[in-house]
């Protein structure tokens, strides 16, 4: 079977009776023909995984360069009706109910996130010796469950991951025999709130590097790039030389294996790698000694084999950084980086650069092409990660495995072990690479760095990061810190608004953009010097315009329009002695008695104590007592007057406007039109022609 992940109809018609003789075979408790049942297949249509096994091979259907992840688990139960019950849940999420979404389809990693989930309450099902998580559905068993849950002291987010878990099976139970249906008396949100660990209730943003450290950091990397770049063929072709040799003396001993001289050894002999070391042409110190000798710069080359296997992994890592901290890709979109991903582009005689990748994570099942803007230096980085992996990439298109061909892609690849293909850079590896370049850098956190470490993540849980960031320690680094840092940097130094942060990371909402940069004002603010005589200059002025105005509309003819505009004119013929004089205007607006806010349509006396919540609409603020509209403002009028209806008139032309659309037009345009009949300005009358729609 193949599950639903973006598939054709057809394999979705030819799932649905396989998924019906599955649940008869549960409901039935015929296990030998339920463990007999296909789960996983490949693209050749060769049975990878069926319900029974322990674990169900999903490697076929995720991005290998990607998901670490390829494999759902199901050895932690003994209990031969639960243990069902969970696989049943997984095999109908694969091929029926995957998702709520009308029409959406599963990712995998949803899928073994999911599977991981159900793991843990499972665990907690046979240990109270329940045949079925349905026991969950009796309102004490729940609170027991509640309470073991707070019992684990685990975080707020973490409890409520697992009870929306169950909050699936619970939705769909329609479709499955799993008739689950909990007591729930609050929002899962909440309910995690209430049983998280006090200290891990918040979720924590991920950090953004304080700049020094920052500049370490990359400044470190950058350096490893400059000082390699030149000589990668030279790096390639050792590399390539290496695996040459071992390949020729494992051929060797294949030969002699095969034509029987060898009855002695096998493939799985325990002294069949040492027979390969022997039949080399070359040691590897000799290869290194040969390619060492003829760099100009003495040291570059490390001539130990293991000494020169981690300077390879490390540069690799030094070019997956720089990528990542010019760009602010996630991780996911960096592994999908390959050697033709950096472009440029020429607009204007100006030079923009970027990188071409896959994204997925606001996509449906199939990742979307994108590309980010990025520095220069991010294309060399790509330039010599697939120059070092060039010899690698080469051995996975050969390779008869379609797996592999899909790797054969990635720039970011390392072959540790000759005797086994190029696999993936990635995980604890990697995180060592990472430890060892902040060490190079020097980048150990002192009390300044601590304290703008704080300023740049307002967001942080104060029980987790005393933890992890420490004075006098390296810093601890990661790669989401670098898409973070990306934003919050650019935001501090004007180089980003957010909308570019929003376009560049691929963000559906604005607000998840902000989040990102969030630090970056407060770091903008906190380095702003104040000029106080030029405030102190400023504010002045705006106190004498203010008065200025107010003098000239108590001690003039000038028309003014306006509810509270009609009050001043008729408050001439009386006027206080307060309003009469300019000085003592001026004391009043001084003393903040009076003032006056303008918008793009008219003043409002009631200053800043309004919200302005409807001065975007002006026809909102029309009938407001605070309202005053002179011969200036009555202008603005006239333009949105003749805006509106070449608005309506445009969108006429395409299609017919329902009453309650025109009637949004024709309140601002009776409002445009008493302005202008005030203050006697010329204009067209629009009339619109109303259309009486049987309904």
């Amino acid at each position: 079977m193949r599950p639903l992940l973006a598939t054709p109809e057809e394999i979705i018609k030819e799932n649905t009776v396989l998924v019906e003789r599955a649940i008869q075979y549960y409901k039935s408790k015929d296990w030998d023909n339920l463990n007999k049942t296909p789960v996983m297949i490949d693209q050749d249509g060769n049975v990878l995984s069926h319900f029974g096994d322990q674990t169900w091979d999903v490697t076929h259907y995720i991005d290998v360069k990607i998901v670490s992840k390829k494999r759902a688990s199901f050895t932690h139960l003994t209990t031969i009706s639960l243990l069902q019950e969970q696989k049943l849940l997984a095999f109908l999420g694969l091929f029926a109910v995957g998702t709520l979404r009308q029409g959406a389809t599963i990712k995998t990693t949803t899928f073994l996130e999911r599977n991981l989930n159900l793991t843990q309450v499972y665990k907690y099902i046979e240990s109270i010796k329940a045949d079925s998580i349905c026991v969950l559905n009796h309102p004490i068993q729940f609170s027991r469950f509640c309470e073991y849950l707070k019992s684990l002291k685990m975080s707020g987010p973490y409890i409520s991951k697992l009870i929306v878990a169950l909050n699936w099976i619970q939705a769909v139970r329609k479709q499955t025999p799993i008739k689950l249906s909990l007591p729930l008396t609050t929002s899962i949100t909440e309910l995690g709130r209430q049983l998280g660990c006090p200290t891990k209730l918040e979720s924590e943003q991920f950090y953004a590097i304080p700049s020094r450290l920052m500049q370490l950091i990359y400044s470190k990397a950058i350096e490893y790039i400059d000082t390699y770049y030149p000589i990668r063929d030279t790096l390639l072709a050792i590399q390539t030389e290496q695996q040459d040799n071992y390949e020729i003396g494992k051929a060797v001993v294949d030969r002699k294996i095969k034509t029987g001289q060898w009855n002695w050894l096998t493939s799985n002999s325990p002294h069949y790698k040492a027979e390969i070391t022997k039949a080399k042409p070359q040691k590897p110190t000799d290869i290194l000694q040969s390619y060492a000798s003829n760099i100009e710069i003495k040291g570059l080359i490390p001539l130990k084999i293991t000494e020169f296997d981690w300077l390879y992994s490390h540069i690799l890592m030094c070019c997956f950084l720089v990528c990542g901290a010019f760009s602010g890709m996630r991780r996911s979109e960096l592994y999908g980086l390959h050697s033709d991903s950096f472009k440029t582009l020429k607009l204007k005689e100006q030079t923009f650069y970027s990188l071409q990748s896959m994204h997925s994570k606001m996509t449906p099942a199939v990742p979307e092409k994108a590309e980010w803007l990025t520095s220069p230096i991010a294309g060399k980085a790509i330039e010599l990660a697939s120059a070092l992996t060039q010899n690698m990439r080469i051995q996975l298109m050969l390779s008869d495995d379609r797996l592999d061909n899909e790797r054969a892609s990635s720039i970011w690849l390392v072959q540790k072990l000759k005797s086994r293909t190029p696999n993936i850079f990635t995980g604890p590896p990697f995180v060592k690479h990472y430890q060892r370049l902040v060490k190079e850098a020097g980048a150990i956190v002192n009390e300044q760095d601590y304290e703008e470490f704080k300023l740049l993540n307002p967001n942080l849980n104060i029980h987790a990061y005393k933890q992890k960031i420490i004075v006098g320690k390296p810093w601890a680094l990661t790669t989401h810190q670098l898409r973070r840092t990306f934003a919050v940097f650019g935001k501090r130094y004007n180089l980003l608004s957010d909308v570019a942060i929003k376009q560049q990371y691929k963000h559906i909402y604005l607000p998840m953009s902000q989040w990102y940069s969030e630090g970056g004002v407060a770091a903008k603010i906190k380095h702003v010097k104040v000029d106080s005589e030029l405030n102190n200059l400023l504010q002045e002025v705006d106190r004498e315009v203010t008065t200025q105005l107010l003098h000239q509309w108590y001690n003039s003819d000038d028309k003014l329009f306006g509810k509270k505009g009609i009050d001043v004119v008729k408050d001439r013929e009386n006027t206080a002695v307060k309003y009469s004089s300019w000085d003592a205007l001026y004391a009043q607006v001084s003393a903040g008695r009076i003032s006056i806010a303008g918008t793009l349509h008219s003043y409002c006396m009631a200053g800043y104590e309004c919200r302005m919540e409807k001065v975007v609409s002006p026809t909102n603020c029309f009938n407001c007592e605070n309202v005053v509209i002179d011969e200036t403002k009555a202008q603005a009028w006239q333009k949105r007057h003749q805006w509106i209806v070449e608005t309506i008139t445009e969108m006429e032309q395409h299609t017919k406007l329902s009453q309650s659309q025109l009637s949004h037009f024709i309140t601002q345009l009776r409002a445009a039109e008493k302005v202008m009949d005030y203050f006697e300005i010329s204009y067209t009358p629009y009339k619109p022609e109303i259309e009486i729609r049987q309904l």
